[in-house]
């Protein structure tokens, strides 16, 4: 419950207000039965003894908090949702904002369906913690404890009574907690690996289908759900028993009640008046506490999000410089600079390297030499082990986040849409921009026209991951959004990759208008497509092994010449029939 209130820590003051109007709900939900017992007590004297006065005002006083109570309830309830729903959309903000400044090594370790599982269901479970369970809980706390002050007033034997079945209960709950951490935890994780296998399954259905694997052929998500299916019954199992256990002693409890107070009634012992009240009442005081038994377990559980999301907040953010520094230039310089996914395996090895202002470097070289791990290194996506980044002179460690993100455009080499409108997706680039400016980038990354031919042009939803339009469309818009956002540097992973000869020529003219006074970084495996660059770095196990045009590497004959030389062999093969 702890670990719950600190990801809600900024929104305190206003479950405060909420659970003092809760208090006071519950606290003139139990006062009608003080009044009603003292109108019983003066019904029960004989006409001549009985205080007409106290009578009409016991009534009038239950008529008039039942009232208000009435009024207070809805009030209550319905600041009891919105609050609750307030409290946890600016906690799940909080948690979107982290996410944002954490490295993208936070997400490499992870499975894409734990992430998904933490923002959607981690973060549900602790909204209807506060929207339900600590709100009512709070009444269930409340009313037994008015109902033991009341109790003990009228007779304190049959009221230690009561309150040593519900010591004696205590400990079920406890050792329940224990049994619900341990198989709450497990039953987490199989959730957690059964959303990334549902996700892996629908993402590649095609390759399922072509291998025969669909349905129970694809043992890994068949798995997955078996293991779910037992720890959710391992899970619910745990938190019944404990609970059937504080239930048998209350009960136990109220048997032992009845047993005394008749026996104190039949000495003479105990006035009727009070037996009468411990039989009804003493019934309704242990209900509340049953509920929040049942309440206790699904607490424990809904605590273990709170846990998990608590432990994402505690991850330490991409630091940020005490003095922010601001680049003069969109030139960017590696000095020294090494890094590794793991500190074992070195990706990046005492790299120094300098990108030009205003001028085209292509990164080419064999594939996992670490051609797009440099390109994110300058972005920030990762802070490198040694060494140091600097874009227009600025440590890009002392440089804002929305600073250093604004400087670059990037087109990825597999392209994510967002299921949107084709104009929307690309107005993601900016989002002042206005319907001509979109359609220049449009027809600047040679897209305009296929977009025409859709079904609603521009208004055309592309769906998930932009699965209408083919891998060319889809890179061509991406290519559309980075022109319209004409950041200073943009960075072109295999932008051409999927296109045929002939968009590949318009883009590449689309890329010279783009270029025009920005830092470009094209990541490229086919090199007659970077021939014209300003400088060519050959990257080979996380080295610049060689740097130049593509005349003066042609003539060097190193490695670049020798995958010239080979790229030119294979550029005209075909199948062979034997």
């Amino acid at each position: 419950m702890l670990k719950a209130m600190r990801i809600i820590a900024g929104d305190l003051a206003q479950l405060r207000s909420l659970t003092l109007l809760h208090i006071l709900h519950t606290i003139l939900t139990g006062l009608p039965i003080v009044f009603l017992f003292f109108v019983v007590s003066e019904l029960l004297k004989p006409k001549a003894e009985a205080d007409v006065r106290a009578l009409v005002f016991c009534c009038v006083m239950v008529a008039v908090i039942m009232g208000s109570n009435v009024l207070l309830a809805a009030k209550v309830y319905v600041q009891d949702y919105l609050k609750a729903i307030s409290i946890t959309t600016g906690a799940r903000l909080r948690l979107a904002d982290h996410l944002r400044l954490l490295s993208l090594g936070f997400f490499k370790k992870r499975d894409p369906g734990e992430i998904s599982a933490l923002m959607l269901q981690d973060m549900a479970k602790v909204e209807q913690l506060f929207s339900h369970l600590f709100i009512e809980s709070i009444s269930f706390t409340v009313l037994p404890a008015l109902m033991a002050l009341f109790f003990f007033s009228q007779d304190a034997r049959l009221t230690l009574l009561l309150l040593a079945a519900v010591a004696l209960a205590v400990p079920a709950l406890w050792a329940g907690q224990r049994l619900i951490a341990r198989y709450g935890e497990r039953q987490i994780r199989s959730r957690n690996r059964a959303a990334s296998r549902i996700l892996e399954y629908v993402q590649g259905l095609a390759v399922l289908k072509a291998f025969s694997l669909t349905g129970k052929g694809f043992k890994r998500l068949d798995q997955s759900l078996l293991d779910l299916r037992r720890d959710s019954i391992h899970l619910e199992a745990a938190a019944g028993a404990p609970i059937v256990v504080f239930s048998v002693v209350l009960e136990l409890g109220m048997a032992a009640l009845i047993i005394l107070a008749t026996y104190l009634l039949h000495r003479g012992q105990l006035d009727l008046l009070v037996y009468i009240l411990f039989m009804i009442v003493g019934l309704k005081f242990f209900e509340p506490l049953l509920n929040l038994a049942l309440f206790f377990s699904e607490f424990r559980y809904m605590s273990l999000a709170g846990q998990r999301i608590s432990g994402i907040l505690s991850e330490p953010p991409l630091p940020v410089g005490g003095v922010l520094e601001t680049p003069e230039g969109c030139g960017v310089v590696f000095e020294d600079v090494t890094f590794g996914y793991s500190s074992d395996r070195p990706i990046i090895n005492n790299l120094s390297l300098t990108f030009p202002g205003r001028a085209m470097t292509a990164l080419v070289g064999p594939s996992g030499g670490g051609k797009t791990t440099v390109t994110s290194l300058m972005a920030r996506f990762w802070d490198p082990g040694g060494g140091r980044i600097l874009i227009g002179g600025a440590d890009i460690r002392n440089m804002a986040p929305e600073d250093l993100n604004a400087m670059f455009s990037f087109v990825f080499q597999e392209v994510y849409l967002f299921a949107e409108t084709v104009y929307e997706n690309i107005r993601i680039g900016r989002k002042s921009a206005s319907e001509e400016e979109v359609m220049e980038a449009a027809r600047l990354a040679q897209c305009h026209d296929f977009i025409l031919k859709l079904e609603d042009g521009y208004q055309t939803k592309v769906g998930e991951g932009g699965a209408s339009l083919s891998g060319g469309e889809r890179q061509r818009v991406s290519i559309a959004r980075a022109i319209l956002k004409n950041a200073p540097i943009v960075v072109l992973d295999e932008a051409t990759a999927s296109m045929d000869p002939e968009n590949e020529l318009n883009i590449q003219r689309a890329i010279g208008a783009l270029v025009r006074d920005k830092t470009l970084v094209v990541i490229a495996h086919r090199l007659r497509t970077v021939v014209d660059a300003d400088q060519i770095v050959v990257i080979d196990q996380g080295r610049a092994a060689e740097k130049g045009t593509h005349e003066e590497l042609m003539s060097g004959g190193g490695l670049y010449r020798a995958l010239w030389d080979e790229q030119q062999k294979t550029g005209g093969w075909k199948f062979a029939k034997k």
